[in-house]
């Protein structure tokens, strides 16, 4: 088989595969929805909140990016002004970029049967372009793909927030388990590290050029902080066993870490440890794992075609995000790598996220 019959099978392969991909997780999206009770349904009955988006709105936004980047957008129109959406309200409605967060609670919106049937149309012609696409455009399929992923674990966020228990249709989808924490550490003897690179064929647009950056030796915590130890530190009495500390602020991880003579790990002391030790590695994806690093771009960052996922919230735009690493049980494998950077304010503490430290 020759060079391009080789290329052309790989090509059939990955288009294969993200075919798959993208359907499955268009069913685990709707069946996270699914068993959402009534009231949930309408926007402007629904729990108001700045980190959190009605259902349908949410809904309607991730039919509404799969069909923006993966068909509409182009290099020459990032505005996709020359191909139209399949809803006619969607660019009013839908894109996050200009439908200003409080006024998501007060438009009106076409009816739920419409915006379900608009995430299947939507899909389709996804699916569509991706059976037409040479391979060049692979990368934003997988955008599309990611970003479904980020909003599903906002979603399981969100039943958090509201008590809600998670949904009995997800009898596919393992239900997530609180994981035990353990004692012990892991020492680095520390050297150049190459933050951001991996062989991946997908990444984030923040986590490019690779960037060189020298890491001292230091020691790691073998397990995240347990929620006992937390709760000690906090002066609550309580037996909570052996499970780890959970939905804490950046601010309170360091103030603990501090306590006890200790820090926070850096962003490159946490993805040193993941690239050099298979047994550290083995012990993150619990939970999001708070780092003493603010994000920002890498030198010499381009923004990708989501122009507006990093940029905006680097620090040298303004901004204070702390960078998080891990992945948590509620996040798809996919997003589990070292290279992977989460960002939130420090102030914030819904998210699934945990804390190791670092000895000073």
């Amino acid at each position: 088989m020759d060079t391009t019959q080789c290329k052309a099978q790989d090509i059939a392969h990955e288009k294969s595969a993200l075919r798959r991909a993208l359907i499955f997780q268009r069913q685990y999206t709707l069946a996270l929805y699914r068993d959402l009770p009534s009231a949930c349904w309408q926007a402007n009955t629904f729990p108001f909140s700045e980190v959190t988006n009605p259902p349908l709105w949410e809904l309607s936004h991730i039919a509404y990016f799969a069909e923006f980047f993966a068909v509409r957008w182009r290099a020459d129109d990032v505005a996709c002004r020359e191909v139209a959406s399949l809803l006619d309200v969607a660019d009013r409605l839908f894109n996050s970029n200009d439908v200003p967060h409080r006024s998501r609670w007060l438009n009106e919106y076409p009816s739920n049967a419409v915006c379900i049937a608009y995430m299947e149309a939507s899909l389709m012609r996804v699916l569509d372009a991706l059976d037409a696409d040479d391979g060049s455009r692979r990368h934003l399929f997988q955008l599309v793909l990611v970003h479904e992923d980020m909003h599903n674990e906002a979603m399981l966020m969100v039943l958090r927030q509201l008590e809600l228990p998670m949904p009995d249709s997800l009898h596919t989808i393992a239900k997530p388990q609180y994981p035990r924490a353990s004692s012990g550490i892991f020492k680095f003897d520390g050297e150049r590290l190459l933050l951001g690179a991996s062989e991946r064929s997908f990444k984030f647009d923040n986590e490019s050029p690779a960037y060189e950056t020298m890491v001292a030796p230091f020691e790691i915590d073998a397990s995240l902080v347990s929620l006992a130890a937390f709760n000690q530190w906090r002066g609550i009495d309580s037996n909570d066993g052996d499970g780890i500390a959970m939905h804490m602020t950046h601010t309170e991880a360091a103030a603990y870490a501090e306590s006890i003579g200790r820090r926070l790990p850096t962003e490159a002391e946490w993805e040193f440890a993941a690239m050099h030790s298979t047994d550290f590695f083995a012990t993150t994806g619990q939970a999001w794992e708070w780092t003493d690093t603010i994000f920002d771009g890498y030198p010499g960052f381009v923004a990708g075609p989501y122009a507006e996922y990093s940029a905006p919230w680097f620090s040298r735009n303004g901004t204070t995000h702390m960078v998080l690493k891990g992945g948590s049980f509620a996040t798809h494998q996919r997003l589990k790598y070292p290279q992977y950077r989460n960002f939130y304010t420090p102030n914030r503490s819904d998210m699934f996220c945990g804390f190791r430290t670092c000895g000073k």
